[in-house]
């Protein structure tokens, strides 16, 4: 891709000062209670994959879908920090550019596997929730063109947001680069990906009737003990 050096600057720049922003923060206490168990997601994510940086600020070559094409789930770990398994899918459209040349056709997809950060409990706001991640994933172009290669394991960089209207039903905003691990290294391989869409958090995925049976079952054990101690009372006396 052109400019492929600007938009590393660009990157490295965004890591360096998030990392700062988190080892600056004072370390919470591993006693405190957990913001969420399990997190979904699902929405729309945009391509910009025509080899100009200053794309960034256009979306006049973005390849997206109209209809949803980014799923992902995210396991809270520990102290804000969580794992995310995510899959997104994209169709090439021949009269935008990719790097730097049309006619491009195919289906596109990544998955990807990344750790992730978030500064919710720093903030404590309640509603703000912004977060960086980073990890590895494959990308896999359906049509074998030479402008880029059809499979490219990925190095992944992205910041976001999420905005929670509730405590489980919030808008998550993301922007992050994929850099290519293959040869030439970091090349025309390379590609930014934005997504947005809605997110719900869930403390547990027990069912409430489930833990309702439980406590239930508990009871009604509990009284049979009762029971069977007057029994054995009254043939005493």
């Amino acid at each position: 891709m052109k400019n492929t050096h600007q938009i590393k600057i660009y990157f490295v720049f965004l890591l360096l000062v998030s990392a700062n922003q988190l080892f600056a923060q004072p370390i919470k206490k591993a006693t405190e209670g957990n913001t969420y168990k399990w997190m979904f997601g699902i929405g729309w994510n945009a391509m910009d994959d025509d080899g100009d940086a200053g794309a960034f600020y256009s979306p006049k070559n973005w390849q997206y879908n109209v209809y949803p094409s980014r799923i992902f789930a995210d396991r809270y770990l520990y102290n804000g920090w969580s794992c995310e398994l995510a899959t997104a899918f994209n169709q090439y459209n021949a009269d935008r550019l990719v790097n730097g040349q049309l006619g491009m056709t195919g289906l596109f997809l990544a998955t990807d596997a990344n750790l992730k950060y978030s500064f919710y409990k720093l903030l404590k706001s309640g509603t703000i929730d912004p977060y960086v991640s980073a990890g590895l994933g494959l990308s896999i172009r359906a049509k074998n063109d030479t402008l880029v290669p059809p499979t490219t394991p990925t190095l992944n960089i992205a910041a976001g947001c999420n905005f929670w209207f509730t405590n489980t039903i919030g808008l998550q905003i993301q922007t992050g680069a994929k850099l290519g691990l293959t040869t030439p290294f970091m090349g025309k391989s390379n590609y930014l990906q934005h997504s947005a869409g809605l997110v719900f958090r869930f403390e547990s995925l027990a069912s409430d009737k489930d833990e309702f049976a439980k406590k239930h079952h508990h009871i009604k054990k509990s009284r049979t003990k009762i029971k069977v101690k007057k029994e054995k009372k009254e043939k005493e006396g």
